[in-house]
């Protein structure tokens, strides 16, 4: 039997602020950055969680077969387009099968809605209840998300806690395309197991702060460090980090 985590992905964006910040000469590139950064970024996004008060370290998690994704809802030809392209780009990435699915095939469900936190829990309550171990969870956790993000996800486990099994997605429709492409890809890639946010990560869309509403370089390669064969779903970061660093060094050439 799948395990729920108590796990929400969250991202909020402020597109005044983020198109500021874009001409901001400080903000670093993937180039600027050493291997010791990416190493440290990897650790903060892999092995720590974002809503974690205590934030204790985890162990690495991630995806070990086939991503199967629905697109749920207030769906049309754009928001297909910006959803096929993040996948492909998953898919390289990851190594893993990332494709669109049928609802009754799908492992992976993304809820597209104007009003995404009220509709959650009427019009599309059968595909997001079932990411709740309760309706007095589902209830508590929709309420905070819609006080501190513009889009969230969730994740679905195993028993062991390492191997995620399913994915939810929640994005809005009535705050502009934009947006829509911007939750399509944090989301989507944060529920691939690089579950945390931080404002000391840039350039990278892990960082609310940042202006990326792509994928950076940088981020590209903390995906495909996370999918390397040679780390395995479970390992804790004094097991994983000699590898990583090993891992760094060959990406970056």
């Amino acid at each position: 039997m799948n395990r729920l985590r108590s796990l929400a992905i969250a991202t909020t964006l402020a597109l005044a602020s983020l198109l500021a910040l874009a001409g901001c000469k400080n903000t670093p590139t993937s180039q600027s950055l050493t291997d010791d950064d990416y190493v440290h970024n990897f650790k903060t996004v892999a092995f720590y969680r974002e809503f974690d008060p205590d934030q204790l370290e985890q162990v690495l998690t991630r995806w070990e077969g086939p991503l199967r994704v629905a697109l749920v809802g207030d769906v049309n030809d754009r928001t297909i387009a910006y959803a096929e392209l993040h996948l492909a780009d998953l898919a390289a990435l990851s190594g893993l099968e990332v494709s669109l699915s049928p609802r009754d095939e799908a492992n992976v469900v993304v809820i597209f809605s104007p009003e995404p936190f009220e509709r959650a829990l009427d019009t599309y309550r059968a595909d997001y209840s079932g990411f709740f171990t309760s309706e007095r969870a589902m209830k508590a956790v929709t309420a905070q998300m819609k006080t501190e993000a513009t889009c969230y996800a969730r994740v679905v486990t195993d028993e062991a806690g390492d191997v995620i099994t399913g994915a939810m997605a929640l994005i809005p429709t009535d705050e502009g395309r934009f947006v829509v492409r911007a939750c399509i890809i944090e989301e989507l890639t944060q529920a691939m197991g690089l579950f945390n946010d931080s404002d000391e990560i840039r350039p990278s869309i892990f960082n609310d702060s940042s202006p990326n509403m792509i994928l950076s370089q940088h981020d590209r390669i903390l995906l495909q460090m996370l999918y390397d064969p040679r780390l395995r779903p479970g390992m804790t970061w004094m097991q994983a980090e000699p590898i990583v660093r090993t891992i760094v060094s060959e990406l970056r050439g």
